[in-house]
This record gives C-alpha cells, structure tokens and sequence, in this order.
C-alpha cells in the first residue's frame, strides 16, 4: 500500500508539476501551437496582435503536458512588454495566479533551469501592474483580496511561496 501511495504521488507531481520539461519535446508536440512555436524560434516579436494574444490565452489550455511551454512563453514576453501588450499581460497574468496559483508557482519556483530567475520578477511585475490601475490607492487592500482567493486554490506545500510572491507584488505597487 506504501509503494502504491508513493507512485501514485510521483506520478501526481509529473503529470501535474508545471516545470518545463526538455524544449525540444514542446517544439516536436503536435499540440502545440505553430504561433507558438514560431514565437520561441523568434519568427516574430511579442506585440498586442492576435498571434501574440493567442499564446497568453494558451495559460488556460486544460492539457498539462503543454501548459509549461505556454507559462514559459508568455514569461519570455513579460521581459519586454509596453503598451497595451503590457496592459493584456497584466490582466492575464493576474487571471492565471488567481484561477491556479499551484501551476504558476510550481512554474516560477522550480529548479530547472530553463525558468529564467528574471521571470519571477518580471510576472509580479505585470500582475502589480494590473492592481495598480485596477485598486488605484487601494493596492494592499486588493493584493490581499487576491492572496486570500488564491491560497484557497493553493496546495498546502505552495502557501509560503505563493505569499512570498505577493509580497513581492506589493513591492513593485508604487
């Protein structure tokens, strides 16, 4: 029964661990996206058309073998965005933590070292962002809204870190 409990465990982290896996075996899956991939082959530069918008709504694909391309593609956009580029990914971003922190998390705060450490920085960055044009003057009392929406989503091993994200968020609120 142990070895079972303990497979089953393993098994629960791969399928739903939203780490990168290799980049090569996103570039050859058929279930992703061509934008996408011509985005990571830098075919095109991240902007508010439709090509671009089409990979930031991919956050919400329900397929967890591919969901970390798409985390990872839009943290490479969060780099540069302005305008209203930076508007959509602020909104999206902000959407995504609060419907499934444990993926963006588990993302942000893995060890494989495809998750540039900028992107941590630059995802709080956006979603401060969208609370300061959203809560304007009441950015604490909105960030700790949104925490407490999304520690009820949240695995217990993740409530540190994802509250350790938010303060970050509030850091960057001015």
């Amino acid at each position: 029964m142990k070895l079972y409990f303990t497979i089953l465990l393993f098994l629960n982290f791969k399928v739903y661990g939203q780490a990168p896996v290799d980049i090569k075996s996103y570039l050859d899956n058929k279930q992703i996206s061509k934008t996408a991939k011509d985005f990571y082959n830098g075919k095109f530069k991240a902007t508010d058309d439709t090509k671009t918008f089409s990979i930031i709504d991919s956050l919400k694909t329900k397929n967890n073998l591919t969901r970390p391309f798409y985390i990872f593609l839009v943290s490479k956009m969060t780099d540069k965005a302005d305008g209203a580029l930076s508007e959509a990914l602020g909104v999206s971003c902000k959407e995504f933590l609060e419907s499934h922190p444990d993926f963006l998390i588990d993302f942000l705060y893995s060890k494989n070292t495809t998750v540039d450490k900028r992107f941590l920085g630059n995802w709080a960055n956006q979603i401060s962002g969208e609370f300061m044009i959203d809560c304007e003057g009441n950015e604490k009392q909105c960030i700790k809204k949104s925490l407490q929406k999304s520690l009820q989503k949240c695995k217990l091993n993740n409530k540190l870190k994802l509250t350790e994200f938010y303060r970050k968020i509030e850091s960057y609120c001015h």
